[in-house]
């Protein structure tokens, strides 16, 4: 499982973007000297940061103008002190385009970031020139779920995300837990304060609502990724997403869980790719 070369050394700088979410740390990425086919906005999964990108970047990066979000709460962003939601997200997500970007992003979201962006293209469209969600289910969590997860979000705000709640966390984010990709993920979780990591879990997993409304009033071409370890996003409920918006698309990456960049960065980077070029002749 290599990583995505790109052909020429990147120019990067992190903003500090002020939003009702707090501080957002975006890291600006490109390899282009010429930005005449625009920007995308990268937004990681739950429990990782920015750096989940990494594999997928420099790639990605010889055909757009990277912005790499760092969700509140994550990597160098402020904590995130109280409870919030996807909408919020995605209304902090419009405040960093309305800092960083003139005119639509291709967004591309993993799970937490896919459900923002399906969020924003359905209520703010003139952001959106393109929607590729990864392991994104529109549907909230069942009621089993949601009380095994509120018992990780209690035992998260008092003692942090020690052995077993980590080991409870890979076993999601990977096919391979115990591969060499867990150190990445464990680290994201260490950077972590217990109050800001137990407010993201209550805010975006355990509030998740159901976002099928949003479907049908998407316009962006719409890119729907499901992944093969993921039980709670299968490929049907990932063809049945796509079906639901106008001009949806869906696809399967194998061989990962939530997080498809990390665990198969050649297949996301060149699906991505190949998603970007069928629009920009259009």
């Amino acid at each position: 499982m290599s990583e995505v070369p790109g052909s020429r050394r990147p120019a990067s700088r992190v903003h500090q973007v002020s939003t009702r979410l707090g501080r957002l740390a975006v890291r600006e990425y490109s390899t282009r000297e010429d930005q005449a086919t625009g920007s995308a906005l990268l937004w990681h999964s739950m429990f990782t940061d920015s750096r989940s990108w990494s594999r997928v970047a420099p790639a990605l990066a010889e055909h757009r103008r990277l912005l790499i979000v760092d969700g509140p709460g994550y990597g160098h962003s402020a904590e995130l002190t109280r409870r919030s939601s996807i909408e919020e997200s995605a209304e902090a997500a419009v405040q960093v385009l309305e800092s960083l970007q003139d005119g639509p992003v291709d967004w591309v979201g993993n799970a937490w970031g896919g459900h923002t962006g399906l969020h924003l293209a359905a209520t703010a469209p003139q952001r959106v020139r393109s929607l590729v969600a990864i392991s994104s289910p529109v549907q909230p969590v069942s009621r089993a779920e949601r009380r095994q997860i509120e018992l990780m979000t209690r035992l998260l705000r008092v003692v942090g995300p020690v052995g077993p709640l980590r080991d409870a966390i890979a076993a999601v984010q990977l096919a391979d837990p115990r591969g060499s990709l867990r150190p990445l993920v464990d680290s994201g979780l260490r950077t972590l304060s217990r109050r800001s990591l137990a407010n993201t879990v209550d805010s975006f997993i355990v509030g998740r609502t159901d976002l099928s409304w949003a479907l049908p009033l998407i316009t962006a071409p719409t890119l729907v990724v499901a992944t093969d370890a993921r039980e709670d996003f299968t490929p049907e409920q990932a063809e049945a997403t796509a079906r639901a918006i106008p001009g949806g698309r869906w696809t399967v990456v194998h061989g990962s869980g939530v997080l498809a960049p990390l665990e198969q960065p050649a297949w996301t980077a060149e699906t991505i790719i190949d998603f970007w070029t069928s629009l920009d002749g259009v």
